[in-house]
This record gives structure tokens, C-alpha cells and sequence, in this order.
């Protein structure tokens, strides 16, 4: 089986009282997801270097603080691939103007800072749900 690393980062707010969550489109199910920021990780990256970068590449924020590594879970695709993702509590600033891109396959349409009680609830993936409520124990 091949591996992909990937780094997700779950974004709080300066006071940290709300987490930024984007609406992307999920090409499995061809249908559009309250998701958090994730990417592959490239050669020659460390996970931090990958994240900052994926945060830019889809959303364009620029000022952003990696507070810690919060978590990890692997996912399975039919294809023998293993997804391997490293999670991250980070801190942005909310006042920055976002620059919602995504890639080709996956746009994004929109986003939200939201407090994490209601992430939570709207988060489409069990492990964003968990990885944020782990978040939330060991950040706020």
C-alpha cells in the first residue's frame, strides 16, 4: 500500500473563541462539505512548512501561528492508497482577508468563523470532529 501524508490544521481566531471552517467540494461524493484546511504534504516539506503553505495555497491567509500538533488518524481510498494526516491547532488572524481557492478538483465556495460548539455540529468527517474537540481541550 502507498502512503500520503497530509497536515489539516484546525484555525482558531486571536481570542480563540471561533474556528475557521471552509466549504469545499468533496470529490468522492461530488457534493459540498463544511470541512477544515488540508493538503499533502511535499517533498522535502516538514509538516509545519506544509501546512502554512496549504493555508495560503486555499484560503490566502498569510499570518498564521502553528500553536501544536493535536492529533493524527489514517483514512483508506479503494486504490490501495492509506492517508496518513497530522493535525494542528493554529492560530490566524480573523481580520485577514481570505482568498478562497482550493485546487480544480476541489473549489471552495465559502467560509465561516464559527464557534467550535457549532464546528462541531456542522463538520462533515467524524476525525475533523474529533480533532477539534481535542483541539478545543487542550487550546481554549
Amino acid at each position: 500500500m502507498r502512503v500520503r501524508k497530509e497536515v489539516q490544521g484546525i484555525i482558531f481566531n486571536e481570542k480563540r473563541n471561533k474556528v475557521l471552517l471552509i466549504k469545499k467540494l468533496d470529490r468522492k461524493f461530488r457534493n459540498y462539505y463544511w470541512r477544515l484546511v488540508k493538503g499533502g504534504i511535499e517533498e522535502g516539506e516538514t509538516e509545519e512548512e506544509a501546512l502554512k503553505r496549504e493555508i495560503f495555497e486555499e484560503i490566502g491567509l498569510t499570518r498564521v501561528k502553528i500553536l501544536k500538533k493535536i492529533h493524527e488518524y489514517e483514512y483508506y481510498f479503494p486504490n490501495d492508497l492509506i492517508h496518513h494526516v497530522s493535525v494542528y491547532a493554529v492560530e490566524g488572524d480573523s481580520r485577514e482577508k481570505l482568498d478562497l481557492k482550493g485546487d480544480d478538483n476541489s473549489p471552495i465556495t465559502e467560509s465561516r468563523w464559527v464557534d467550535p460548539e457549532k464546528a462541531e455540529k456542522i463538520l462533515e468527517y467524524e476525525e475533523e470532529r474529533n480533532g477539534l474537540r481535542l483541539a478545543v481541550k487542550e487550546i481554549i
